[in-house]
């Protein structure tokens, strides 16, 4: 077998293990390299787009065109279980791992840094992967997973799929070609998966913030399992509706796995929330660099009111309008980056006052001048790619800020 591994990056690193392992012959290219299209099957970088002039040749030519997970579940059978979503997958597949971890060897991996080819490697008796997929990685995904997870879906990533349509068709493929013999969990009043689940053969299961009807839903601060009381919430966590979604995911996961109700209390109160998503540092300042899209910002802005909020990055053509409900949340606005002008139009246009900069550090810069009182709240909104790697870069790098900050203002003191 003859296999081109296309674009470099942790993805195809991994690859390119899991394929040494196994003696299988491979090249390995960059997508600006030359490379012809003799092949009997390509496994494409999740970040390089449908529509790159160098990918046409392989799609007119008709060549398979293969997902690092699709490689790792036929060279590797283990317990699959895939997460995708708009927002929200890192803390679902952290949290999955956590209480599952308590009963079984389970490893995390895919698109929360670990590449999944490198998993199977590195963890051969690991008895459960737990996958998060993006969008990216699932665009040409034929893949039959023991338990599928979407998590609620917006617009995003518009750049690379060109349309929502495109988008939703491929998040759809995490759970289109299941057997009747696996599961999807999906949220119940999502009308976008509404539009394809009919599609899905898997068994359908679901839950919902409210919704009596979902198999698991929220009432009050305890959740019901087809609609009987199964576990309380603790009350400082039933004002974040993001979370308790992720949490609800979770347990319907551990439901199907047959998991204790005492190991998922276990597992749930040991569990620390990932770096840079909504953290509160000292002096009521923010960091949620991890927000990477607006619907990621409406959620850290639903738990304040009357915020300076920092924003800015790389824009992905993201639209703007959906953050209208929480506008009164807002007091003041400093915009950053690439997509500074985008926010400033928006603001202004919805009567909120906004000033513009060229990097974070000015902005909070600013923020720190004008305030008072008023909690800031570093919610980019937008992806990293215009001024850093990655959130987790951009991430530290406002910690460092408010720490050279909180720092100054002890001396001052």
């Amino acid at each position: 077998m003859s296999i081109l591994v296309l674009g470099k990056g942790v993805s195809n690193d991994g690859v390119v293990l899991l394929l040494k392992e196994e003696q299988i012959e491979y090249d390995y290219r960059d997508i600006d390299d030359s490379f012809s299209t003799d092949y009997e099957e390509v496994i494409k970088a999740p970040g390089i787009p449908p529509d790159h002039p160098k990918l046409q040749p392989i799609i007119e030519k008709k060549i398979p065109i293969l997902t690092d997970l699709e490689l790792a579940m036929m060279l590797r059978p283990h317990f699959y279980i895939g997460v995708s979503g708009s927002n929200g997958k890192t803390t679902t597949v952290s949290l999955l791992k956590e209480i599952l971890s308590l009963k079984y060897d389970a490893i995390a991996c895919g698109n929360i840094g670990y590449s999944v080819c490198k998993a199977v490697v590195e963890h051969p008796s690991a008895e459960i992967f737990i996958v998060e997929l993006s969008s990216f990685q699932l665009e040409y995904a034929k893949i039959d997973l023991d338990i599928s997870v979407l998590l609620p879906l917006h617009p995003c990533h518009l750049d690379h799929h060109g349309s929502f349509k495109n988008y939703i068709k491929s998040k759809s493929n995490i759970c289109i070609n299941q057997s009747p013999s696996h599961y999807f969990v999906f949220p119940y009043e999502d009308v976008y998966i509404r539009k394809f689940v009919s599609d899905c053969n898997a068994v359908h299961r679901t839950y919902s913030f409210e919704h009596p009807l979902a198999h698991l839903f929220l009432k009050n601060n305890r959740i019901f399992c087809d609609g009987r009381p199964f576990l309380k919430v603790k009350d400082d966590l039933l004002s974040r509706k993001a979370f308790c979604l992720d949490l609800l995911a979770c347990i319907e996961v551990c439901r199907i796995l047959k998991i204790p109700k005492r190991t998922i209390r276990k597992g749930l109160d040991s569990f620390h929330e990932q770096k840079y998503r909504f953290t509160r540092m000292s002096d009521d300042i923010y960091n949620d660099a991890k927000s990477t899209n607006p619907y990621a910002t409406i959620e850290a802005l639903r738990s304040l009111f009357d915020c300076f909020l920092i924003c800015g990055g790389y824009d992905r053509k993201e639209n703007l309008e959906c953050l209208t409900e929480v506008l009164p949340s807002i007091k003041q606005v400093f915009a950053y980056g690439a997509s500074k002008e985008k926010i400033y139009e928006f603001m202004k246009a919805h009567q909120k006052e906004c000033q513009m900069f060229t990097t974070v550090d000015e902005a909070f810069a600013n923020a720190l001048k004008k305030r008072k009182n008023e909690p800031i709240l570093y919610s980019p909104m937008f992806a990293s790619y215009d001024q850093f790697h990655n959130y987790i870069e951009r991430g530290r790098h406002f910690d460092e800020l408010v720490n050279s900050y909180l720092s100054s203002k002890e001396k001052r003191l």
